[in-house]
């Protein structure tokens, strides 16, 4: 397998916690962290956290840069959300470059998009353009989204990965929703996408457990074990936990696979 990482790294989003910025002592000890959607009045206390910990950090853009329309839309067919997202993005990417991220983490393509907006050229090359430059600023990870109806399967991320040169960060909770809605194999769609993986975000998802609780920590269907026993042979990359606080049953299961397993 491959990955940019010397070595297989257990890592903790900031999602555990909300990005509240007076819970990050509550953080688990880790070998990695990952900053979701703080605040601009929060970068201090984020330093001061970090140097602390005195732990590798990546970014999950935009960071304390925020959206028009809140969610990221780099495949709308609307142009002025489009060029948003890529101004936003690219702000982003300069600042966590500054900050010493290693790291940034985008979503492509829009979520929950029933838009046929492959048809539309011009925007897909524009797409790839902005994740180019993406990633001479920093090493940009590119996170799949879920129920875009016209591009979720693993021949689609693999001709953007190609041509942009950026890696993927492979969201389990995404893809488990995706498996289901568009009926494909989760499995077979992390190996054809093996090489090119250097990262994963770990928690549970179905359609109507996301709509109950935005990251379950874990589950137990049939389809979430077996990427579990696929992922842990890695080596590598980085396991990020990204669960939600609004639902903490369960966490200590994946507390368990992320210190025995893994």
């Amino acid at each position: 397998m491959r990955g940019y990482c010397r070595k297989k790294r257990k890592g903790f989003s900031t999602s555990t916690i909300r990005a509240n910025i007076l819970r990050m002592d509550q953080l688990p000890l880790a070998e990695l962290y990952e900053l979701t959607f703080f605040q601009k009045q929060d970068l201090d206390k984020l330093k001061e956290f970090l140097e602390k910990r005195g732990k590798p950090f990546g970014i999950h853009l935009p960071f304390v840069f925020r959206y028009a329309s809140v969610h990221p839309n780099p495949t709308s067919l609307d142009k002025n959300l489009r060029n948003d997202t890529y101004v936003v993005n690219i702000e982003g990417a300069r600042f966590a470059k500054s900050f010493g991220a290693e790291y940034v983490v985008v979503h492509f393509p829009n979520a929950k998009q029933k838009e046929a907006w492959k048809d539309v050229y011009d925007i897909v090359m524009e797409n790839l353009e902005h994740f180019y430059e993406l990633n001479k600023i920093i090493e940009t990870r590119i996170e799949n989204v879920y129920m875009n109806d016209y591009f979720h399967s693993a021949d689609d991320y693999l001709f953007v990965l190609k041509e942009t040169g950026c890696t993927m960060c492979l969201d389990i909770g995404h893809l488990l929703i995706d498996s289901e809605v568009y009926n494909f194999d989760p499995v077979s769609f992390i190996e054809k996408l093996a090489d090119f993986i250097t990262e994963f975000h770990i928690y549970y998802a179905d359609p109507r457990t996301y709509e109950e609780c935005h990251h379950a920590p874990w589950g137990d269907s049939f389809n979430f074990r077996r990427v579990l026993d696929v992922i842990k042979e890695f080596d590598g990359v980085d396991f990020v936990a990204e669960p939600s606080n609004d639902c903490p049953k369960l966490l200590f299961k994946l507390m368990e696979f992320l210190e025995v397993m893994l």
